[in-house]
């Protein structure tokens, strides 16, 4: 084919040869813009690849503080019921003791009040007895001390002290609280004994 053909029939083969160029200048961009970003998202898949890592270390921690707080909470519950017991196993021995410090001490007891009351942040059952007696100081002081040294668990609450209004008289009157805990609450042992059971406070 002669060039005076390659002229006629130019719209042939020059369409073909524009898109032919096109093409070749579409592949240099994308190429140069690929291996241009390639170091950036290399970087940025290591860096997914680090933050990967690191949450699967924090949910190997967290499971392993999990696993640890069910134990600690399992271990407190078992001394917790240990070390205080359940209330048909110690309340009649805690009121056993109380009066009988109280005799020991001289004193007499002739009236126990009760009252229990559940508590819901630690789950423990908090029992009160209150009473009354009547005795010199040195009595009420011995008293004191014998409930102090119980091999129950007893605390002192409240000590409310009123003299006698014969001024001669060296005996005092004494009202006292002392109270304990449980690991339950025996409804039915209450209601046998007479127990009241008052609603704790919110948030107590």
């Amino acid at each position: 084919m002669n060039r005076s053909a390659w002229l006629r029939y130019w719209a042939a083969w020059a369409v073909p040869g524009v898109i032919v160029v096109i093409a070749v200048v579409w592949l240099a961009v994308v190429r140069e813009t690929v291996l241009g970003r390639g170091p950036y998202l290399e970087r940025q898949v290591k860096q997914v690849e680090s933050d990967v890592r690191k949450l699967e270390g924090q949910r190997s921690s967290l499971q392993a503080a999990s696993r640890s707080l069910v134990e600690v909470q399992t271990a407190m519950s078992d001394l917790r019921e240990r070390e205080l017991g359940r209330m048909r196993d110690r309340l009649v021995p805690f009121l056993i003791d109380v009066v009988q410090r109280a005799s020991e001490a001289g004193l007499r007891v002739e009236r126990i009040s009760y009252q229990a009351k559940r508590e819901e942040k630690s789950g423990l059952v908090h029992f009160t007895a209150g009473y009354e007696v009547d005795g010199t100081y040195d009595q009420i002081r011995r008293c004191v001390y014998l409930l102090e040294t119980s091999p129950q668990y007893i605390v002192i609450e409240r000590i409310g002290l009123r003299g006698s209004d014969d001024a001669t008289s060296l005996e005092v009157s004494v009202r006292l609280a002392v109270g304990t805990y449980f690991f339950d609450l025996d409804e039915k042992l209450m209601k046998e004994l007479g127990v009241a059971e008052v609603a704790g406070e919110a948030g107590a």
